[in-house]
């Protein structure tokens, strides 16, 4: 009898040690791994509010209250579109944290206008803990924004804007310029000019084959995965078109130095008449000369011009300077009245060139023969070709200050 109930006993035990320790209806907490040791825990945490919410992204990270039996060993930020995203999908670490256990972590690549499930995580030995889940709506996009400066590079058929895009509306710009025409409001449809580089900031685009006194509505345009977002129009007139003309006295036998220098001086006088005639009204014919003897170049307000043997001076540049002479700068009675100590009296003058220089406070500063700024009086004032530009818009404003006896009426 005694080895009978022994037996009976062992197989008691052996029945309640298979099929005694579980009971139905017992919830453990959501984790996943293998445990590596005996009563590991995993951590305990929940999940923070989303900041510096965009179109494509937000802040959010965790607040760990127990980090469990281990060490924290990874943490960060999961999410998906459908609820309880785990590490297995979408998931990023942290970008920083602090010793009472609290995690920021960067969401990036989201779609705009766009629910994303989120929570926090924290793996130690134990497995993977969750935070409390929390939904995000990215941003839409939005128009992109615009600021126009007055158009002032206003010729007869030519004219520039500076514009820049101040905000993108929460997608790349991905093409940017202007649009114009003849009527309020154009769009893409209209005329347009489209800028070399895409994104935000600054730019100058140029407009061509515009009409002579005429018109004009213009507006900033670009375009980002929302659409095409405009500017407020922006109105300018063009001016009347130049009548600019010369003869070029040449040698009929010259050398070879002499024919390089009638091809620069060609150039030049070229040049010049296309700047004089699309950004001014002037009309005037002069008489072009290469004389040996003459050090630099000169000339008088009845259009005579002498350039000499010196090749530095047979560019645009002299070119422009010496026709501005033809003109009546430094060679006429307006000039003379107009100059007080040593500063142009000339209220269209001034204006122009405080846009050029976004200077409140600039004013032309001359002699009696020459002034400056954009005077063109060395080569070294020359930056880019709109200071060549520059130089015709300031000839314009003294046109219309006054400056007509030996360069044709101002006709606005």
């Amino acid at each position: 009898m005694k080895t009978q109930s022994k037996k009976h006993l062992i197989v008691a035990c052996l029945m309640f040690a298979m099929f005694g320790g579980c009971k139905k209806g017992e919830n453990a907490p959501e984790t996943s791994g293998t445990k590596t040791e005996a009563n590991a825990q995993v951590a305990s945490l929940t999940t923070t509010a989303f900041t510096n919410i965009t179109t494509t992204g937000a802040m959010s990270g965790g607040i760990i209250t127990d980090k469990g039996s281990s060490a924290v060993t990874d943490q960060g930020i999961c999410w998906s579109t459908s609820p309880k995203p785990t590490i297995e999908g979408k998931k990023v670490g942290v970008v920083s944290i602090n010793g009472a256990g609290v995690f920021a972590s960067q969401l990036t690549g989201l779609a705009a206008s766009t629910k994303y499930y989120v929570r926090a995580f924290v793996v130690n030995k134990a497995g993977i803990a969750y935070g409390n889940e929390i939904e995000l709506t990215t941003a839409s996009i939005a128009s992109a924004t615009f600021g126009f400066s007055p158009m002032y590079i206003i010729g007869s058929t030519v004219a520039a804007a500076d514009i820049e895009v101040l905000t993108d509306g929460g997608d790349a710009v991905t093409e940017r310029g202007i649009v114009y025409a003849s009527s309020p409001n154009p769009t893409i449809s209209n005329s347009k000019v489209k800028h070399n580089n895409a994104g935000l900031g600054k730019f100058r685009v140029s407009l061509k084959d515009l009409s002579p006194k005429t018109t004009y509505y213009a507006r900033a345009y670009a375009i980002n995965a929302k659409g095409t977002s405009y500017s407020n129009d922006v109105t300018f007139k063009t001016i009347a078109k130049g009548n600019f003309t010369y003869t070029f006295n040449k040698s009929q036998n010259p050398g070879a130095e002499e024919l390089a220098a009638y091809g620069r001086l060609q150039v030049a006088i070229d040049s010049a008449v296309w700047y004089f005639n699309n950004y001014t009204s002037v009309t005037k014919h002069v008489y072009l000369n290469y004389v040996d003897g003459v050090p630099t170049a000169d000339a008088n307000n009845q259009g005579w011009m002498r350039f000499g043997t010196n090749s530095s001076y047979q560019n645009l540049r002299t070119m422009l300077h010496e026709v501005s002479h033809t003109l009546g700068t430094g060679t006429s009675s307006w000039w003379s009245s107009t100059l007080v100590n040593g500063k142009l009296q000339a209220p269209s003058v001034t204006a122009i060139l405080r846009l050029i220089t976004n200077d409140n406070t600039a004013q032309i500063s001359g002699d009696s023969q020459h002034y400056w700024p954009y005077g063109l009086n060395q080569n070294s004032e020359v930056t880019s070709s709109w200071d060549f530009t520059y130089t015709c818009l300031i000839i314009e404003a003294m046109r219309k200050d006054g400056l007509t006896q030996f360069s044709g009426a101002y006709t606005p």
